[in-house]
């Protein structure tokens, strides 16, 4: 008898043959006979390699599309999966299956609608100043308060059904998060045996990438609230928490603020440039 896929993984992948081996390896090493997921990749509008690679990985899905689209590959890979809880991944993060098994027995709880493994944030080769930013992210509300998304979110199946179709917005992840409330949300830190889970995202390396990240961040924040307005969808109030912050580490608060100032102009000038739309990825950070 055929044992069901304990869940499935979509893998929308835009030109990531320099990740997408290492994404889909982590996925599938350990995982125990009788527990592979269904691990569904989308390649939209490649001009490289990426479908080629996932196709070397047995067992995996190759889903290809012609026009470049993240929002579309998300459809059409939940279209063609199977399994629930779902599980969303960008393909420059890294994550194991016992870190999804144990985020998936999170979501199998009552009232659980979506999920995330807790991050871990790898900023080997990062800037000084790109490090000092993280130390003060990984602190906030955002990533405190039952954090999902940053690359990866997880759906169990009234979670997917509340979500519905992915609209053609700039930030995916923040719809989701924008859907339910934290008491919906979970953030998955420690596996069944007590020991901790995380998935892995690899930032910008230098500032001036994080600047365009964070200038897109602020664009998909503002199209969320304009076209799909939830409470969650309201910017988070970080003063108290930038404030106890500042008291530990007052070279790191000041860059981070910095950054936010300077991705904050950065949207303010591609919005009077009518260019907030545009879609920007990091590059620095898209080497395994």
């Amino acid at each position: 008898m055929t044992v069901p896929p304990p869940y499935s993984v979509v893998i929308p992948a835009h030109d990531e043959e320099a990740v997408i081996r290492r994404c889909l390896a982590a996925l599938i090493r350990d995982v125990p006979a009788g527990e592979m997921p269904e691990i569904i990749v989308v390649p939209n509008g490649c001009s490289d390699r990426t479908a080629e690679i996932a196709r070397g990985f047995a067992g995996v899905v190759v889903l290809e599309l012609a026009k470049g689209s993240k929002t579309a590959a998300l459809n059409a890979g939940s279209g063609a999966a199977t399994a629930l809880p779902r599980f969303f991944l960008d393909a420059d993060i890294v994550v194991d299956h016992r870190a999804l098994m144990a985020t998936a027995a999170a979501l199998a709880q009552p009232g659980a609608m979506a999920a995330a493994p807790a991050i871990r944030v790898d900023v080997t080769d990062c800037s000084r100043l790109v490090r000092a930013y993280y130390r003060v992210w990984c602190r906030l509300p955002y990533i405190t308060d039952a954090m999902v998304g940053s690359g990866i979110f997880g759906l169990s199946e009234a979670g997917l059904a509340a979500v519905g179709t992915f609209p053609a917005i700039i930030s995916d992840d923040g719809f989701v998060r924008s859907r339910f409330a934290a008491a919906q949300r979970r953030r998955v830190a420690l596996g069944p045996d007590g020991a901790p889970v995380c998935f892995t995202m690899f930032p910008p390396r230098d500032v001036a990438s994080l600047v365009r990240i964070e200038g897109r961040r602020r664009a998909g924040d503002a199209e969320l609230r304009r076209l799909y307005p939830t409470p969650e969808a309201r910017p988070a109030t970080t003063g108290h928490a930038l404030r106890a912050e500042f008291a530990r580490q007052p070279f790191a608060v000041c860059a981070y603020l910095a950054i936010k100032t300077a991705g904050r102009l950065r949207f303010q000038w591609t919005r009077i440039l009518g260019q907030q739309g545009r879609w920007l990825r990091d590059t620095s950070s898209r080497t395994a």
